[in-house]
Parts: C-alpha cells; sequence; structure tokens
C-alpha cells in the first residue's frame, strides 16, 4: 500500500492507544518496491503482518 493509504489503519502493535499505522516512519515498515521514484508512489507493508502473497502494485509486477 501506498504510505499515505496506512493512516487508515490500526498498528498491530498499538492496539491500545488507537493510533493508526505510521507507514514508512515506522521501523517495520518494509518497501515492496524498487528504491527509486518519488515516495509517494512506492508501495510496502508493515513487517509485522508479515510479507504479503499478492503483488502490491500489478502494474510494477508486469515490468
Amino acid at each position: 500500500m501506498k504510505n499515505e493509504e496506512t493512516k487508515k489503519y490500526a498498528c498491530p502493535r498499538d492496539m491500545t492507544s488507537g493510533h493508526g499505522c505510521l507507514g514508512m516512519e515506522c521501523a517495520a515498515w518494509r518497501w515492496a518496491e524498487p528504491k527509486w521514484g518519488p515516495v509517494e508512489d512506492r508501495r510496502g507493508y508493515c513487517g509485522l503482518a508479515g510479507k504479503p502473497d499478492y503483488p502490491l502494485n500489478p502494474e510494477h509486477e508486469k515490468n
């Protein structure tokens, strides 16, 4: 998911405070795409939740 999308989700580590996911500001954040290009266009995932089995960006997977 893109970094701005993470704000909609609760953090699996911090369920009591009600804070949303910190996205790329969290130490557990993992980038799923190469580290070039604008950050707002790149996708990643929560490392605490495990690596996703589905493509995060189907358009990127084609290249």
